[in-house]
């Protein structure tokens, strides 16, 4: 874990306030709106009241030249603060705590709504694409998608802010565009796009090049080409098929798309004695087997489990409301840096919520998760 306390990261933060009318220091306002959140306190009014107990420890670290912001003022300043400024303070300890290493393995990449920041006032709903690294368990970076737009222009400038040599970039089918494999390519990474009816020719010559196969090969055995897998928990059963095609001159679209191999996967499930069963179709510009193929398209949902889920469940982020300004987006930069934060800390066992119940129990683990030291 980094040993860089987290204040020193907030004071490079550039101050779009008038110095003059400031009676609060930026980067102390939003140190104390970090701490609080850590601690389960996440609403503006939870917020001073956490700050408002716990100023005499506060005072240890910072210098408080205004006291504690009142909630109005916690709003304000986080609704005038550029996104993009501390995006990049974000970016910035996500690459100290990878240390000289660079990211590689599979990045997920996937939406997610901001339900409760856009309820109320006629406030659209704030939808922000994040990038998931599977291997480290930790989000590396996010995107907010503007208003009359979509995930379509908002991941390929997500991708351009990530280091992407040597990784495996996992898009769901909203993402399948030759604009943005082309720009995983350029940036020396490969791409693993789910194939669907938004793109109906490419969907359609997957599928053919498959249901010839199917027709031909009553039977497969285990090897490069095809790989099988049960699983059975809390009552489910579910079997897992994967098929992998090399891409040739037969596949003239999948060439467009510079694919190497097309990949079909089956899944079939039963639980209470129904049976569900559906077939998706996948194209990557790098060569896997279907060991690998399969475990990289089942990995990609870890965005969805281990990010989005938690920032529901353990964050409560669908409930929460900051409609001003830029305070929806740059909180949920905040939730999504403390979710890395208490994953990096792993001395506890502990679900994501009662880590958070932690850090305002015990100083010492909270202290030990922003890269503290007591004093």
């Amino acid at each position: 874990m980094s040993q860089k306390p987290l204040i020193e990261y907030l004071d490079s933060l550039a101050d779009p306030r008038l110095e003059s009318k400031c009676s609060h220091i930026l980067s102390e306002v939003v140190f104390m709106a970090t701490c609080a959140m850590l601690c389960g306190f996440d609403t503006w009014t939870e917020i001073t009241l956490f700050a408002r107990e716990r100023e005499k420890w506060f005072k240890k670290w910072l210098s408080l030249p205004g006291g504690i912001p009142s909630h109005d003022t916690f709003n304000r300043v986080f609704a005038i603060l550029p996104p993009e400024s501390l995006k990049s303070i974000f970016q910035e300890w996500v690459q100290d705590i990878i240390g000289n290493e660079k990211v590689t393995g599979q990045l997920a990449i996937d939406g997610k709504a901001l339900r409760g920041a856009g309820k109320g006032r006629g406030n659209k709903t704030i939808h922000m694409v994040n990038a998931w690294s599977t291997d480290l368990g930790v989000c590396i970076g996010q995107q907010k998608i503007e208003d009359k737009s979509n995930e379509i222009t908002a991941i390929p400038k997500l991708l351009k802010l990530l280091e992407l040599e040597g990784c495996l970039v996992s898009i769901d089918a909203a993402g399948t565009q030759t604009k943005i494999a082309s720009i995983i390519l350029e940036k020396d990474g490969d791409y693993l796009l789910a194939v669907k009816d938004n793109q109906p020719k490419l969907c359609n010559e997957a599928k053919q090049l498959f249901q010839a196969h199917w027709d031909n090969t009553p039977t497969d055995e285990l090897g490069a080409a095809f790989d099988e897998q049960f699983d059975k928990l809390h009552g489910r059963k579910e079997r897992r098929r994967c098929w992998v095609m090399p891409v040739d001159d037969s596949l003239p679209l999948c060439l467009k798309w510079k694919a190497k191999i097309v990949i079909a996967v089956q899944a079939e499930r039963t639980l209470k004695n129904k049976t569900s069963d559906y077939v998706r179709y996948y194209i990557s510009s790098r060569e896997l087997e279907a060991t690998a193929a399969l475990k990289a398209t089942r990995m990609h949902w870890s965005v969805e489990n281990h990010l989005h889920w938690i920032l529901d469940v353990a964050f409560k982020e669908d409930q929460l409301q900051a409609r001003a300004g830029f305070a929806g987006e740059n909180l949920a930069v905040i939730r999504q840096w403390i979710l890395n934060m208490l994953k990096q800390n792993k001395s506890r066992s502990l679900s994501m919520a009662n880590k958070r119940r932690l850090c305002c129990l015990n100083e010492e683990y909270l202290f030990e998760s922003m890269g503290l030291f007591n004093k």
